[in-house]
This record gives C-alpha cells, sequence and structure tokens, in this order.
C-alpha cells in the first residue's frame, strides 16, 4: 500500500510540471513594461505547436507614448528588414524552441528592427518569461511579465492559442 501511495505522489509531481518551465507555465500572455516611463509596449501570446514553443506579438503600442497602435485582429505594420517584408504581427519572432530539463532551447528569434535571427532559448521566473537571444557566447535577455485581460486594449479580443499556426519567414 505504501508503495503504490508512493507512486501516485510521483506521478502526480511528473504530471503537474508538464508544460510548466522553471516557477509558472510559459505558455499564455506576456508584456513588456517601458522601464522608464511605465506603460506596456507589447503583448506577446506563447503558444505549443507541434511539442515546439513560439512566441507571437499580438498587440503593440507605440514606444514613445504607449498609446495602442495594432492588434492581430487588423494588423498594418510591415516588418520591412524582415525576409518577405511580412506584417509584423502576422510572424512568430521567436520559434522552433524544445523542451530541454528546465527550459526551451535550439530555437530561434528574429530581430524584426534589423531582421537578423539569432539562437535563441527561454524559461520562466517567479517575475515572468525570460526569452534569451544569442549569438555564440553573448546574449541578451528580454523580461516578459504576465498580462492579464485589463492589459488588452478596448475591442481586443483575447486569442485562442488554438487559432495560431507558426508563421517563419
Amino acid at each position: 500500500m505504501k508503495k503504490k501511495a508512493i507512486w501516485t505522489i510521483i506521478l502526480l509531481l511528473i504530471m503537474s510540471s508538464v508544460g510548466a518551465v522553471g516557477e509558472r507555465n510559459i505558455v499564455g500572455f506576456w508584456k513588456t513594461i517601458d522601464e522608464k516611463k511605465g506603460f506596456i509596449t507589447s503583448i506577446m501570446m506563447t503558444y505549443m505547436y507541434q511539442g515546439k514553443l513560439y512566441g507571437r506579438v499580438i498587440v503593440s503600442f507605440d514606444e514613445k507614448s504607449g498609446e495602442f497602435v495594432e492588434s492581430y485582429m487588423n494588423p498594418t505594420v510591415v516588418a520591412s528588414k524582415v525576409k518577405g517584408t511580412p506584417l509584423l504581427l502576422d510572424i512568430d519572432i521567436f520559434y522552433n524552441l524544445v523542451l530541454d530539463e528546465e527550459k526551451y532551447v535550439d530555437g530561434m528569434v528574429i530581430d524584426p528592427r534589423s531582421g537578423k535571427s539569432y539562437h535563441a532559448e527561454a524559461w520562466t521566473t517567479k517575475e515572468g518569461f525570460i526569452l534569451r537571444g544569442k549569438f555564440g557566447p553573448f546574449g541578451m535577455n528580454n523580461l516578459f511579465l504576465p498580462a492579464n485581460r485589463q492589459d488588452f486594449p478596448e475591442g481586443v479580443e483575447v486569442p485562442s492559442f488554438s487559432s495560431f499556426t507558426p508563421y517563419i519567414w
């Protein structure tokens, strides 16, 4: 009876960690904040597709004023430096990350301002979600904080995860 209870506890612990990395579930909605001015500059959705992690900006705000610019519902801004000049909110900013124990690795992230791609990894912490772009031994971390319904502009619907499939230029 004790063995059965121990195995049940182990199984429950394993099951509760599926889809989570670090301190919280990595799939969801995340926002970036301008540290100096305190307003939201973007909302990103991270989602799983065929066992890999992807991330797409779904709401953008003006980086100088914090005013709403556009959403995934009606994107208009072109990523002119990205191959094929797609709409910025139609492409996945990071893609193909696979889970390796405590973090997602072996993916790519694109800087839409320059069109350059870098190796990427991602994980969560108590504060939020970290996306690290890497070039050789060098890298840069970006912190995304959890976003909730109140962070979305009026009239912008919270999308369903199942409605997104990867768009990689």
